[in-house]
């Protein structure tokens, strides 16, 4: 072998060699988590855990997108929603259905325009300021909202006791505005944090309302803080020992305009699928000029009177009377019937 080729090879040999131990010293392989956030139906339902929770814990717990149909008055109905979408009507079917004994966990509406972060007011004569939306349930119930509350670390998590509860738990309600009535009535209880009230607990006629500041506590993200998925327990089972039910409606947003369509117009999308592309094709310019159609093929009439002739002659006719007569016919028809043929018999 070459010396010249060998001293390449283990030069080359060696670089390789001091790149390995130097990418081995310099590097290191190491694992390291991220988080990627909720998959599946977590992502889109904040209170999918409640119920797995929930159905682990023997209680039938079933997820609402809708409440078009309000359920037995055995049944705990969680609404975790601003309730914009509920008409006045729903509103008063709701209470109608807690005041027969039914239970309805809720949250306050979040403040738009009267209240900022930190609870001052907008200037009353800032006319430009669109109103606040009111929220009908919480008027109904004579509750508002009030000053934004932001609890301090050192005090989280609180303690709270239902009513009807033996021992307390803790709690983190985080940021909320504090819930406001007008005065103390008998059957309501409240839960507060530095005299600011965050849940409140009051009786409708045989039913029972139970309204929170905010229900993040028992979400995806923070049910399993603290005594958060025991506190729902208690929430659940404040006015029934064993509810038949919990339905959970997490949402209260209008569907997509492309969901509405479909669910109630699909039969005439599916047209719509087939006869635009159609009608487009219909209706695109040709690719090159079209092509002629053929003359459709005739016989001259010359031909027809010749076998005609023959015909009359094989069956001893009188072709002379009944060839002039029809040559006669033949020439008012087509008077560019050559002439030469006309007058005359065909041939035999």
């Amino acid at each position: 072998m070459n010396t010249q080729r060998v001293l390449l090879t283990v030069f080359t040999i060696l670089v390789m060699i001091a790149g390995t131990l130097w990418f081995l010293n310099t590097f290191e392989l190491k694992e390291s988590e991220e988080q990627i956030g909720f998959r599946g139906e977590a992502k889109t339902n904040s209170l999918y855990a409640a119920r797995l929770f929930l159905k682990r814990m023997g209680v039938p717990a079933e997820r609402k997108d809708s409440l078009s149909t309000l359920p037995d008055t055995d049944t705990v109905l969680v609404i975790d929603t601003q309730r914009y979408t509920l008409s006045r009507q729903k509103i008063d079917e709701i209470l109608a259905w807690v005041k027969q004994g039914g239970h309805l966990i809720t949250r306050a509406r979040v403040p738009e325009d009267n209240i900022g972060l930190y609870g001052k007011n907008h200037d009353e004569n800032d006319d430009d300021k669109p109103p606040a939306k009111v929220d009908l349930l919480q008027t109904a119930l004579g509750i508002r909202t009030g000053e934004h509350i932001i609890p301090e670390d050192d005090d989280l998590p609180i303690t709270a006791k239902l009513s009807g509860m033996d021992d307390t738990l803790e709690v983190d309600p985080q940021f909320f505005y504090a819930l406001e009535t007008d005065n103390d009535e008998d059957g309501e209880a409240s839960q507060q944090y530095k005299k600011s009230t965050w849940l409140l607990e009051k009786d409708w006629g045989e039913g029972l309302v139970t309204l929170a500041a905010n229900l993040d506590f028992i979400e995806n993200q923070a049910i399993d803080d603290y005594d958060h998925a025991e506190f729902l327990w208690q929430m659940v089972h404040a006015r029934h020992d064993k509810p038949t039910s919990v339905w959970l409606v997490h949402q209260d947003d209008m569907p997509p305009l492309w969901k509405l369509i479909w669910k109630h117009a699909w039969a005439l999308v599916l047209t719509l699928a087939m006869l635009i592309p159609l009608t487009l094709l219909a209706l695109s310019p040709r690719f090159g000029p079209m092509i002629p159609k053929p003359q459709p093929g005739r016989r001259r009439i010359l031909e027809h009177i010749h076998a005609s002739g023959l015909f009359m002659w094989k069956r001893h006719k009188q072709g002379d009377t009944q060839y002039q007569g029809f040559a006669d016919s033949v020439e008012q028809l087509s008077p560019s019937t050559r002439k030469t043929h006309d007058k005359q018999q065909p041939d035999a």
